[in-house]
């Protein structure tokens, strides 16, 4: 794995649908909410890309045991009209790290824990004000569990005080 420091230089938004679960329950939900997402998808006006679909969760739900949210979503250059039933996002500029995981989605948890201990040994820490995306490119993504899926995984830090 690879990871670097990108920083963001402006406000980006975000179109989609909303999945809720506890950690260990989440992944149908997210699975229907992506299905959902991309049958919808003409309903959403402005979105910058088609091929690139992006999934965000809430700042600090790494450290929950209830219920929580996660976003499927598009990109959008503007908000349009919000179709029914989908949500909306702004993400403030801010400095993320970016690890390119490689791998099934069921392992890619082995990301966040590789990103932990890279943070813990450079001088960051995770800005848990902040929503966490992985961005998925189609041409990118096999089946679920297939080796070869490339994805990019972008988690809010600032330096440690």
């Amino acid at each position: 794995m690879k990871i670097e420091i990108v920083q963001t230089s402006a406000i980006t938004s975000y179109i989609g649908v909303r999945a809720s679960g506890t950690m260990a329950t989440l992944e149908a939900p997210v699975r229907d909410a992506f299905h959902e997402l991309i049958s919808r998808r003409e309903e959403i006006k402005n979105i910058i890309n088609q091929e690139i679909t992006y999934g965000i969760t809430p700042p600090n739900y790494k450290s929950s045991n209830g219920m929580l949210d996660f976003y499927c979503c598009y990109e959008v250059s503007q908000i349009g009209n919000l179709p029914p039933g989908m949500v909306h996002i702004h993400l403030l500029p801010r400095t993320y790290s970016l690890t390119h995981y490689r791998g099934p989605s069921s392992s890619n948890y082995l990301a966040y824990d590789f990103t932990t201990k890279w943070l813990e040994e450079n001088g960051y820490e995770y800005d848990d004000t902040a929503y966490y995306l992985e961005k998925y490119e189609e041409s990118r993504l096999k089946d679920a569990d297939d080796e070869s899926n490339d994805v990019m995984i972008y988690c809010p830090i600032k330096m440690r005080q």
